[in-house]
């Protein structure tokens, strides 16, 4: 399971990352795009050297390896901005078809397919593009899916199209969002036991 944080600074958010981070299998993407390179640090200064094996870095690449934090990822626009060679430093990226996703080399050790549902947090994304749950070809690169998942519509997903879910809207709305993560961790025994392996 996936856990990708919010733009902004959700009440208790270090406290519900640190409690999820401690469960196997279990990886929390750092995404926070207009947060200073000093704020930024001061998050993952938050997390043991231990918690930091398990964080996915989306910015500042360089000030995330220097504090321990192994895996990088790359956005769909970076991907295009960055050379070839030089894509063997990350773990993940985002793609937003199946084409897209098909299209990936095996360099990518995973990458987020989405809107697999309409999006919870971003209103209206999603609605009227949502991927079909079939035509991955791609095996090199684990598929995480993305996009509007919560406990419910996990049970509508397919385990052996995708690897792997990743939580952001469905979590951070939650009235419990511990409570949230865990059942849909609960739920999904058998995709959570598909350990993705860096």
């Amino acid at each position: 399971m996936h856990v990708i944080t919010l733009n902004g600074f959700p009440r208790n958010e270090i406290y519900i990352l640190k409690s999820l981070i401690a469960w196997p299998h279990v990886y929390v993407h750092i995404r926070k795009p207009t947060v200073s390179e000093k704020d930024y640090e001061r998050i993952l200064s938050v997390f043991s050297l231990e918690e930091r094996l398990r964080l996915i870095a989306h910015q500042f690449s360089t000030l995330s390896r220097e504090n321990g934090v192994p895996h990088l990822h790359l956005s769909t626009a970076g991907r295009n901005q960055v050379a070839i060679n030089e894509q063997r430093l990350y773990t993940s990226t985002s793609t937003h078809s199946w084409g897209e996703f098909n299209a990936l080399g095996p360099g990518f050790k995973m990458a987020f397919v989405s809107p697999v549902f309409p999006s919870i947090s971003k209103k209206g994304y999603g609605v009227d593009h949502c991927l079909p749950l079939l035509g991955r070809t791609n095996r090199f690169t684990s598929a995480i899916a993305l996009g509007g998942i919560n406990a419910d519509r996990l049970q509508r997903m397919d385990s052996h199209t995708f690897n792997d879910f990743a939580l952001c809207g469905g979590l951070w709305e939650a009235s419990d969002p511990i409570r949230e993560a865990r059942d849909c961790y609960e739920s999904q025994t058998e995709w959570i036991n598909k350990k993705v392996t860096f």
